[in-house]
């Protein structure tokens, strides 16, 4: 992350109100926002001062660099897919990380009921009805689904991303795979 300047005088609400403009329409956490928006300032100002250095009156300056940056909606769109994937990364993370420790607690929880009299050990599952046994394998079906779907987005948000064509939309969908199997 850049380190924040003060804004320029005569500069500072153009560019303010550009970057206000921006990060209303940004979705995701404060924190992401947040660290946009201070790079786009620092962006914002670097392009203010060169635009000084030729000779604009500060005011000028500002407008010029935000000129150059486009309309904040579409500056805002373009952070989208990053914020998207980011977020699916954390879902995916996740759901890998606590996916163990809530079958575990299924089990536990099957063990000490009714259940867990006739799935004891040595597990004579012979005697279970149709509906139990396709149910038991329907989710294993599904535990792994949501496992290799979080591995899935949590590949297509990192260091994979460099060797994999741009498909924005794989890492969310990913992540909402992932979510909905695992809910």
């Amino acid at each position: 992350m850049s380190r924040q300047r003060p804004p320029e005088p005569g500069a500072g609400p153009a560019v303010e109100g550009y970057l206000a403009e921006v990060k209303a329409r940004l979705p995701g956490p404060a924190r992401t926002r947040t660290g946009i928006v201070a790079e786009l300032r620092s962006g914002l100002l670097d392009a203010t001062d060169a635009h000084r250095s030729a000779g604009l009156p500060p005011p000028q300056a500002a407008l010029a660099a935000i000129h150059e940056f486009g309309d904040p909606v579409q500056v805002a769109v373009g952070f989208r897919a990053e914020i998207a994937a980011n977020l699916a990364r954390r879902v995916a993370v996740t759901l890998l990380v606590t996916g163990p420790l809530v079958g575990f607690l299924w089990i536990a929880a099957a063990a000490a009921s009714h259940l867990g009299i006739s799935l004891a050990p040595p597990w004579p599952w012979t005697g279970l009805s149709p509906g139990v046994s396709v149910s038991i394998y329907l989710v294993a079906v599904a535990a792994g689904v949501t496992a290799w779907a979080a591995i899935l987005g949590i590949a297509t948000t990192g260091r994979l991303t460099r060797w994999l064509p741009a498909r924005p939309r794989r890492a969310p969908t990913a992540a909402a795979v992932a979510g909905v199997r695992c809910g």
